[in-house]
């Protein structure tokens, strides 16, 4: 199967397919192609490969970065997450809008989440590893986040379908600012 490009509700933001090719031996997959991806619009160049591993329950973000904001390139190794992109670009129609997607590793999507979002991520699994690709420079005094469970935002995290009774996050992220008090912070009058 070729590479299929999906768009989303958000301009930008995309679930991909990947080439994948299934034999008696197991399954190849490709989840990034340079040229491919840069015919159907995607042309960063990817600077960081990370993998998580996380047990049920772990949260991480909403996360952003306010210099050399950061593109990303998602997909789940093993286990299942919950993914969330939040527009944080002023001038998109988009802005301030989520997107949520279940995200597997039985289905093999990937999830391409443009520069200028807050991103996060809750397992519904224990032992999901998580593997992504940055663009840019990660620049960590330019980090900030925003609530997850910003009542304002309505996320649908799907705790109680997955019997997660306990989030399991940092400090900081049960504290950051809910979206309000970012747009407030940074000035902006939407």
């Amino acid at each position: 199967m070729a590479f299929k490009f999906i768009k989303t509700e958000i301009q930008g933001l995309l679930i991909i397919e990947p080439h994948m090719f299934p034999d008696d031996r197991g399954l190849y997959k490709k989840c990034y192609e340079k040229y491919i991806f840069t015919e159907n619009g995607i042309s960063r160049s990817f600077t960081e490969s990370s993998d998580l591993y996380s047990k049920k329950g772990a949260l991480r973000g909403l996360h952003y970065q306010t210099v050399d904001s950061q593109a990303k390139l998602i997909h789940v190794i093993n286990g299942k997450l919950f993914d969330v992109a939040l527009d944080l670009r002023e001038n998109s129609p988009t802005f301030g809008k989520c997107h949520a997607e279940l995200v597997d590793a039985e289905e093999h999507k990937v999830v391409f989440v443009p520069e200028g979002f807050a991103h996060g991520f809750i397992s519904l699994t224990d032992n999901t590893i998580f593997s992504y690709q940055c663009s840019g420079k990660y620049v960590p005094e330019a980090c900030g986040g925003i609530r997850w469970d910003d009542p304002t935002l309505n996320i649908p995290w799907p705790l109680e379908e997955y019997g997660i009774t306990e989030v399991i996050a940092t400090e900081k992220d049960k504290n950051w600012p809910t979206f309000v008090e970012y747009k407030k912070m940074m000035g902006i009058d939407q």
